[in-house]
C-alpha cells in the first residue's frame, strides 16, 4: 500500500473517465442541468381523508397500487403489515386513519412524528418509520426520498485496511479533491465518527457525502458512503454504480 497520496491519485485517475460519465448522464436526468426543476413525487392537495370507494392520488412511482380493505397504497410501507400490526397492535389501514383524524395528512413530516410519538407508546425509531411509512402510502414520498424531496444513494463496502487509514484519507485536505475526483468541502471535526464531505464540479453542487467506519473484528473496514440531496428518483441508481466503481478502485489501490 502507497502513502495517501498515493492511494488518492491512483483513484482518481482510475474513476476520473467513469466520473465525466455519471455526470454527463446526470445532466439528463436534470433536464440539461443542475439548474432544471425536478418533477414533484406525488400531486399536491390530497384530501385529508380518503373514502373507501377512492384512492390516494398517484405518485409518479414505479411501484404499483395495491389494493386493500379501506385504502390503495400508492407504494409499500417500509414494514410488512403484519410487522406493524406485531409492534404497534394496529395494522396500516389503522394508521393511516388514526394520522389522518390526529394530525392530518398535511402535516410535515417532524410534525407526523412528534405526533405518533405523543399518541402512542412508539419510540423515536418507530415513529419515524411510520411517518415515512404513511408518507409512502399515501403518496407523499417516494421509496428513498427524503423529507425535503430529495433522494439519497447508499454503498458500502468491508476493506481490507485498518479504520484510521480510511479517515485519514477523507479528512486530508491536500488530496481529498484527487480521491474522491471533485471539488471538496469538509464538514465535520477531524474526531467526529463520521465525516461529511460536499462535493461540486466546476462550482456547481453534486450534493454531499456522508461516510462511516465501522471497523470488523479481523482488522478490517466497513466503509459506508451516503450521497445525499440527489435531485430525482433516477439519480439513486446512477450514483450507487459510481460509488460501487469508486469502491473498487479504492479496494485496488490499498492492495
Amino acid at each position: 500500500m502507497g502513502s495517501l497520496a498515493e492511494i488518492s491519485g491512483a483513484v482518481g485517475a482510475q474513476m476520473r473517465e467513469r466520473r465525466d460519465e455519471t455526470l454527463a448522464r446526470r445532466s439528463v436526468l436534470l433536464g440539461g442541468g443542475a439548474d432544471a426543476p425536478a418533477e414533484p413525487s406525488a400531486k399536491p392537495g390530497i384530501t385529508a381523508s380518503v373514502p373507501a370507494s377512492s384512492g390516494a392520488e398517484t405518485a409518479p412511482a414505479a411501484e404499483a397500487v395495491r389494493a386493500h380493505a379501506r385504502h390503495d397504497w400508492v407504494a409499500q410501507p417500509m414494514h410488512s403489515d403484519a410487522a406493524i400490526r406485531a409492534q404497534t397492535g394496529q395494522g396500516w389501514d389503522d394508521w393511516i386513519d388514526a394520522i389522518d383524524a390526529g394530525v392530518g395528512r398535511d402535516a410535515a413530516h417532524p410534525r407526523i412524528v412528534e405526533w405518533v410519538m405523543a399518541n402512542s407508546e412508539q419510540n423515536g425509531w418507530w415513529s419515524q418509520g411510520i411517518a415515512v411509512s404513511f408518507e409512502r402510502m399515501t403518496g407523499r414520498r417516494l421509496a428513498g426520498q427524503m423529507p425535503d424531496g430529495t433522494f439519497t444513494a447508499n454503498r458500502s463496502r468491508t476493506l481490507p485496511v485498518d479504520r484510521e487509514v480510511l479517515r485519514a484519507l477523507i479528512a486530508d485536505d491536500e488530496d481529498r479533491d484527487a480521491l474522491l475526483g471533485f471539488e471538496t468541502e469538509f464538514r465535520s471535526k477531524v474526531a467526529s465518527k463520521t465525516y461529511k464531505v460536499l462535493i461540486a464540479r466546476g462550482g456547481e453542487p453534486i450534493g454531499g457525502l456522508l461516510f462511516t467506519f465501522d471497523a470488523t473484528a479481523d482488522g478490517r473496514t466497513k466503509l459506508a458512503i451516503m450521497h445525499e440531496k440527489l435531485q430525482v428518483l433516477d439519480e439513486i441508481e446512477l450514483w450507487k454504480a459510481y460509488w460501487g466503481d469508486w469502491l473498487d478502485a479504492l479496494e485496488a489501490a490499498l492492495v
